[in-house]
């Protein structure tokens, strides 16, 4: 089974993590997790099974990150770009990723630091557009016109869907 945008579809990473944790028990596990995962993610049907899956936005990764997963029984299941997927597989109680609740905060606080940078520069993208769009609006023809009224539902909503994500990821920081 193929998943075509399963990060755009579920961008929150608790909800990533539910969702991934919902077809393991369907017995959909992730076939291998690379950088072109969050364009389309590929599942291998096998045995039902409960897993707990993390994900763990790391830049900078430091020389005990892997060790200290494993050593508490987690494994390691790929990379997208800078964000690392983890998976224990429990029977009882769901086991926690994150040691404390300011560990998780600083997770979802990496999240909206990255989601942040691409909001800007799509406010940014926007306003250099309407502006254009003003300054020429009597020199464009019909096909300018369009052009820019697409430019600038595009780049709106990119805002717009962008400014959600964070709007959700803080949800779960308070």
């Amino acid at each position: 089974m193929i998943k075509l945008m399963s990060t755009f579809i579920h961008p929150v990473p608790a909800e990533y993590e539910e969702w991934l944790e919902n077809l393991a028990q369907q017995g959909y596990h992730p076939n291998k997790i690379n950088h072109w995962t969050s364009t389309f993610l590929i599942f291998k049907k096998g045995e039902p099974k409960k897993y707990r899956y993390v994900l763990d936005m790391q830049p900078f990764v430091k020389k005990e990150y892997f060790e200290t997963y494993k050593d508490f029984g987690w494994e390691h299941c790929g990379q997208m770009s800078s964000t690392y997927l983890w998976r224990m597989e429990y029977t009882d109680e769901r086991p926690e990723s994150f040691t404390d609740t300011s560990a998780l905060k600083e997770r979802n606080r990496r999240f909206v630091k990255a989601i942040s940078f691409s909001f800007i520069l799509f406010v940014v993208t926007f306003l250099i557009i309407a502006a254009t769009f003003i300054i020429n609006r009597n020199d464009c023809g019909t096909a300018g016109i369009v052009q820019y009224t697409l430019g600038l539902v595009l780049s709106g909503f990119i805002t717009l869907y962008l400014g959600n994500v964070m709007r959700k990821i803080n949800k779960f920081i308070k």
